[in-house]
């Protein structure tokens, strides 16, 4: 009995310690990634790279909406999704759908 006690204590010391190593280790690696400067155009690059995918975004997902939209609609009609589910997630989804847009046009 002594023995498995300290078994499950060994286990436990052995579990904070390597925690505690992998804090350190993530730790010091984000210090050094943050210590470096940024290389020549890398920012301009990356705000590319941010405005393709923002505008990329805005025209995918009123498309992804759409298309929930007209299976839900198919599973109501099909007798699938009932009439409460079908109101709850055609909401989600039409706000979902139209927040995309909102915000692209108060960013833009």
């Amino acid at each position: 009995m002594k023995n498995l006690a300290n078994k499950a204590a060994s286990v436990t010391k052995k579990t904070v310690y390597r925690s505690a190593a992998s804090l350190a280790l993530l730790f010091g690696l984000s210090q050094s990634a943050l210590a470096q400067p940024a290389g020549g155009g890398g920012l301009a690059k990356a705000g590319g790279i941010l405005t393709t995918f923002t505008n990329e975004l805005t025209t995918i997902i009123p498309i992804f909406a759409a298309l929930a939209l007209l299976v839900l609609g198919v599973g109501y009609a099909t007798k699938f999704v009932e009439k409460d589910t079908f109101v709850r997630w055609g909401i989600g989804i039409i706000i979902a759908g139209s927040a995309a847009q909102i915000t692209a046009l108060f960013f833009t």
